[in-house]
């Protein structure tokens, strides 16, 4: 199917979860689908954790690894014993945990530089280890908003990552498919709302296929959720376990409807749906996260570096991160703020 997908036989694969955090925990049907068909594949996945793990505010740095295998600015080869130490905090990136079960080394990106630097560096990989094609995997389906979505918060890491992918496809020529798993699971956009852009895309010919886990799948998500910290892409999982009607997320502050088609990943042709996707446009130029964050600031559009920032200052003040309710009041406070900006326009 991969091949299928991707349009010629493909011996090897790097598939990365682009949102971030659980992202790479989405991206590992993917992964297994390609290992199931023979195909040698590379599970990656950027280095930026949720402030429930890491309270400190965008990417982790490279530098900031441990038990890695360095490969340039941006990149590493990552394992299950890999870790990072932020101000002197501990951290393990889930992708970490997703490798100690698949027991594989990985790729470990941090979008903490220049797009056009990091693409450099992805393109310097992928012809290193002649990768036929790459597969993002964003979860939840953010990655296709258009900015003024209301229930819209994080859209910085995933566009961030598009714009790399879109970047790496211009200097390497290496296809690069987008896809979305679980459209709507991270309680941003709503499930049908997604499920509408994929539509607006797949009849611009961007629809590639579609793929739903199977029992092999879902045992290995069952192994790896013991392990890895994440919300949305657990909501996947339930939802191939046949969960259905509403479900909440985020400390019951988002709803999310569920059914068995949540737990679907849509691939896109990355090349026909860039023109459509205009977040990612955005920051093509963008110098690191906290430039990208004042590019979309600047636009109206709030971004999770905001927030996060907003709890990192919180966490100084109080010792302690913000409850669910307050963090969901801190989104709302931050968005409205945004709404006033003389410079917002949609």
């Amino acid at each position: 199917m991969i091949s299928e997908i991707v349009g010629f036989d493909v011996r090897s694969i790097l598939v990365i979860g682009i949102g971030g955090g659980g992202d790479v925990v989405g991206s590992s049907i993917t992964y297994d689908l390609a290992i199931n068909e023979g195909i040698n594949a590379t599970l990656g996945a950027v280095l930026w954790e949720r402030y429930v793990v890491d309270v400190v505010p965008g990417p982790i740095r490279i530098q900031e690894l441990r038990n890695a295998e360095i490969i340039g600015n941006y990149l590493a080869i990552v394992n299950e014993n890999t870790y990072a130490i932020r101000e002197g905090r501990y951290v393990v990136p889930q992708i970490a945990n997703v490798l100690s079960v698949i027991k594989d080394d990985g790729l470990g990106i941090s979008i903490s530089g220049p797009v056009t630097a990091i693409a450099r560096e992805l393109t310097d990989y992928v012809n290193k280890y002649g990768v036929d094609a790459i597969v993002g995997i964003d979860v939840g389906g953010d990655v296709l908003a258009l900015g003024n979505e209301d229930g819209l918060y994080s859209p910085l890491a995933d566009s961030y990552s598009v714009a790399i992918l879109a970047k790496t496809q211009e200097y390497t020529g290496v296809p690069v498919i987008l896809g979305i798993t679980g459209p709507g699971v991270d309680g941003e956009l709503d499930r049908d709302y997604v499920l509408m852009r994929i539509s607006q895309l797949a009849s611009k010919g961007a629809l590639l296929g579609a793929y739903g886990p199977t029992r092999t799948d879902i045992s290995l998500l069952e192994d790896i959720l013991t392990k890895a910290v994440t919300e949305a892409s657990r909501l996947v999982y339930k939802a191939a376990k046949g969960a259905y009607g509403g479900a909440s997320i985020r400390g019951s502050t988002r709803a999310v409807k569920l059914d068995v088609s949540s737990s679907l990943t849509y691939y896109l042709d990355l090349k026909r749906a860039m023109s459509d996707l205009p977040i990612a446009n955005l920051l093509i130029d963008a110098k690191d996260p906290w430039d990208a964050m004042r590019i979309l600031n600047d636009k109206g559009i709030m971004t999770e570096l905001n927030f996060e920032e907003e709890v990192y200052k919180y966490y100084k003040a109080k010792s302690r991160i913000p409850s669910p309710e307050e963090a969901y009041s801190m989104i709302m406070e931050i968005k409205n703020r945004l709404k006033l900006t003389p410079l917002a326009k949609h």
